[in-house]
C-alpha cells in the first residue's frame, strides 16, 4: 500500500499494534508517513525509520495533548 494522507488507517494500526494504538495515534503516524515517505510503500519502510517516526508521533501526541501519556 502506498503511503498517502488518504490511505486507510488499518495498515498503520496493524503495524503499530491495533490492540494498543488509538485512532489519534494512527492519524498522527499517517500524517508523519505522508510527510516523510509519501508515494512509497508502507511495507518497504525500514524498521529504523519506523521507530524514528514512532518517536516523532509520541512527541506530536504529547504536544497536542500533554495529558496523553
Amino acid at each position: 500500500m502506498k503511503i498517502s494522507p488518504f490511505m486507510p488507517l488499518e495498515p498503520i494500526l496493524d503495524r503499530m499494534g491495533a490492540q494498543t494504538t488509538t485512532d489519534r495515534e494512527a492519524l498522527i503516524m499517517r500524517e508523519l508517513l505522508s510527510e516523510a515517505h509519501g508515494g512509497h510503500a508502507l511495507d518497504e519502510l525500514p524498521e529504523e525509520e519506523w521507530l524514528r517516526l514512532m518517536g516523532l508521533m509520541e512527541q506530536r501526541k504529547l504536544q497536542a495533548d500533554p495529558g496523553m501519556k
